[in-house]
C-alpha cells in the first residue's frame, strides 16, 4: 500500500464525520426554511429534531478541522504562525468572502422573498457573518490564537484553556464583540479534534461503546425536549456526547459505506457553502408558481441543496479561474 493510500484510509473517519455534519447542516437549514415560509409545520417532531442537531452538527466540523490542523501542521514560533495564518486567510477568506457577498447580494435584491433579512454589506463581512458562513470566520479565529501541540502535557493544559473559555460563554460573558464569543464557545470543539490526535486516540473496535452512548444520546435529547428544558450547560453536555457518539460509530464504519460516502466527502465545501443559494431559489420558484404541496418542495428543495452545489463545484473545476472561490490554496501555494 502507497503512502498516500494509507494516509487516506487512517483519516477516512474525518471525511465521514464532515460528511454527516455536513447533511445535518442542509437538513437544519431546509427545515428552518420550510417551516418559516409556512410549507411545513412547526411541529414537535421538527422542533426536537432542530434543536437536537444543533447541539452538534457544527461541533463536529470543527473537531474534524483540530484534529487535522494537529496532525498535519506545526505552528509554534512567530514564523511558522506568520505562514499559517496567511494560509487561512487565503483559504478561507476567499470563500467567506466571495459566498457572504453572493448571499448579501440576493438578499438584499429580494428582500421581500427571503426568511430572515440582512444587514449592510460591511457588517456582515466584519463583524456579524450570516448563517453557515460564520462557522469559517470563527475557524479563522480559532487558528489565529491556536498554537499546535508539541507534547501531551500541552494538549492537557489546551484542554483546559478550552474549557474555561466554554465556561466562560456559558456564564454569559463575551458576547459583546462576536469573534470574541465565536472563539469562546468553539474553541473546545477545536482543541478536542486535536486532543484526539496528540493523545492518539484509538477508535476501532469501539462500535458497541459508539451504540450505547448514541441511544443514551437519543432518549435523552427526547427527555430534554419533553421536559421543555433550556440550558446552555445541557446543550455543551449534550453536543459532548453525541459528538463522541458520532466519532465512534464513522470509526468502525466498514469498507462499503465508506465507498458510500466518498463521493459527498469531495463534495462537502461546496455543499456546505452553496446549499442555501440553490435552495432558497427553488423554494421561490415554486411558490411563484403556485405549487404549495410540501412533498414536491421536500423533494426538490433537498435534490436541489446536494445537487445543484455538486452541478457547480464541477462546472468551476472546468473553468479554471471560477474554482479559485471554492479552493484558492490550489492556485497559490504557500508553504
Amino acid at each position: 500500500m502507497s503512502e498516500q493510500t494509507a494516509v487516506r484510509t487512517r483519516e477516512n473517519w474525518v471525511d465521514d464525520v464532515k460528511v454527516i455534519a455536513c447533511i445535518l447542516v442542509v437538513l437544519g437549514h431546509f427545515f428552518q426554511s420550510m417551516t418559516k415560509a409556512n410549507i411545513l409545520p412547526e411541529n414537535e417532531l421538527y422542533k426536537w429534531f432542530n434543536t437536537t442537531i444543533y447541539y452538534f452538527h457544527v461541533p463536529l466540523f470543527f473537531i474534524s478541522s483540530g484534529y487535522l490542523y494537529q496532525k498535519y501542521s506545526k505552528v509554534n514560533n512567530m514564523k511558522s504562525w506568520t505562514r499559517n495564518m496567511t494560509k487561512k486567510a487565503l483559504v478561507l477568506g476567499v470563500p467567506y468572502v466571495t459566498f457572504s457577498i453572493v448571499t448579501w447580494i440576493l438578499k438584499t435584491l429580494f428582500s421581500s422573498s427571503v426568511n430572515d433579512q440582512i444587514g449592510g454589506l460591511c457588517d456582515t463581512l466584519l463583524f456579524h457573518p450570516t448563517a453557515p458562513y460564520w462557522y469559517l470566520y470563527a475557524l479563522f479565529f480559532i487558528f489565529l490564537v491556536t498554537p499546535t501541540f508539541s507534547t501531551v502535557k500541552m494538549a492537557i493544559v489546551g484542554l483546559m484553556i478550552s474549557l474555561a473559555a466554554k465556561v466562560l460563554i456559558l456564564t454569559g460573558k463575551g458576547y459583546s464583540i462576536y469573534a470574541v464569543s465565536a472563539v469562546l464557545s468553539n474553541e473546545i470543539w477545536f482543541v478536542l479534534g486535536m486532543g484526539i490526535c496528540a493523545f492518539k486516540i484509538q477508535l476501532k473496535d469501539r462500535r458497541v461503546q459508539g451504540i450505547i452512548i448514541g441511544l443514551l444520546f437519543v432518549i435523552l435529547s427526547i427527555t430534554v425536549h419533553m421536559m421543555e428544558i433550556h440550558s446552555n450547560v445541557i446543550s455543551f453536555a449534550m453536543g459532548l456526547l453525541a459528538c463522541v457518539d458520532v466519532i465512534l460509530m464513522v470509526g468502525n464504519f466498514d469498507e462499503k459505506f465508506n465507498k458510500g460516502v466518498n463521493f459527498l466527502a469531495k463534495y462537502t465545501m461546496p455543499i456546505f457553502l452553496m446549499h442555501t443559494l440553490f435552495a432558497a431559489p427553488m423554494r421561490t420558484i415554486l411558490l411563484k408558481i403556485g405549487i404549495e404541496n410540501a412533498v414536491i418542495h421536500v423533494v426538490l428543495g433537498l435534490c436541489t441543496s446536494f445537487i445543484g452545489p455538486i452541478i457547480a463545484a464541477w462546472i468551476m473545476k472546468k473553468i479554471k479561474w471560477l474554482e479559485f472561490f471554492l479552493y484558492p490554496n490550489k492556485f497559490m501555494k504557500i508553504k
